[in-house]
């Protein structure tokens, strides 16, 4: 059975993420540059905030033991 709530969350959601391009088009954004920004954050930035991370619960777990 399809949960109404949720899918209703789902379309919301989705109406924003379209308002928002739209509303960055409008204002003379380009929208693909986010988006390009935003791959290259996760290609380059995320990997080294989850290492840093990892080696501190590594560091942790260690005292531990």
């Amino acid at each position: 059975m399809i949960n109404i709530e949720k899918t209703g969350k789902i379309v919301v959601i989705g109406l924003a993420l379209i308002i928002f391009y739209l509303a960055l088009s409008f204002l003379g954004i380009n929208p693909t540059a986010i988006f390009m920004a935003i791959e290259w954050i996760t290609k380059f930035i995320l990997p080294w905030i989850f290492s840093y991370w990892f080696m501190r619960l590594v560091k942790i777990l260690e005292k531990k033991n």
